[in-house]
């Protein structure tokens, strides 16, 4: 047997559900060490989670992640991307769960992004920027910025679930809005945003220039399309700018 073939079966064998009996008492020593290493990993990265649905359902949550998706990277920082997903499919009559889970990795995946830096008023006023420039600018993403659809009051349970000794009520339902992450200096944020608002952001996030991002808005939104604007810089929902050629 060469190595590679080993490898791939030592690596099958420590994944195996538990209807593959370990082949050795040393196989089912590491076994067990890998699946606690792996649920170790997912209670801290979704430490509000597993606060709000409860350490039982949490761990059995788990089991059933670290048995389907086994890790693909080198660190452990990488492995609850897709739990989202599953707790999506697990929990799909409280979605609250879905959404919590999402917020929490994307919080930390914000705090770890790559700096981009931050652009700020003050710099896009030192730009000079004629009228021809405004229709050509173009507005770079803030680190670790990310988005998705939310229809519960998400930021009061987040906030609720810091506290350990809490026991928040579940979310009120809102208005469908989108939640956005982002780091703006060294700590991640997050803001829920009307649909309307998030309509006329969705442009410049996809690369459209701040003159076409506004004809999109509407001439007769022009005005709330520039409060929007203020708001988005204030936030730090931006880390740079360039002029299109």
């Amino acid at each position: 047997m060469s190595l590679i073939e080993r490898q791939r079966g030592f690596i099958a064998e420590i994944a195996a559900d538990d209807d593959l009996a370990p082949s050795s008492p040393g196989m089912a020593i590491y076994r067990n060490a890998y699946r606690a290493r792996l649920a170790d990993a997912l209670a801290v990265s979704f430490e509000r989670t597993r606060r709000w649905v409860g350490a039982d359902m949490f761990d059995l949550a788990s089991a059933h992640y670290i048995l389907s998706h086994p890790p693909c990277s080198w660190t452990l920082d990488a492995y609850g991307e897709r739990f989202p997903d599953v707790a999506r499919e697990l929990f799909a009559q409280d979605p609250e769960v879905a959404d919590l889970t999402w917020l929490e990795w994307h919080m930390q995946q914000a705090f770890a992004a790559p700096d981009r830096g931050e652009l700020t008023p003050a710099m896009l006023a030192g730009a000079e920027l004629g009228e021809s420039d405004w229709e050509r600018l173009e507005l770079l993403p803030a680190a670790g910025l990310a988005f998705r659809p939310v229809a519960c009051a998400l930021p009061t349970l987040w906030s609720a679930l810091a506290d350990p000794a809490a026991r928040p009520l579940s979310p009120a339902a809102i208005e469908p809005a989108m939640l956005l992450v982002w780091r703006k200096g060294l700590a991640p944020h997050y803001r829920l945003v009307a649909l309307d608002e998030f309509a006329a952001l969705a442009p410049l996030l996809d690369g459209a220039s701040f003159g076409e991002a506004a004809a999109q808005a509407g001439e007769d939104r022009l005005d709330q399309f520039g409060q929007w604007f203020a708001q988005w810089l204030g936030d730090g929902l931006f880390a740079g700018l360039r002029l299109a050629d």
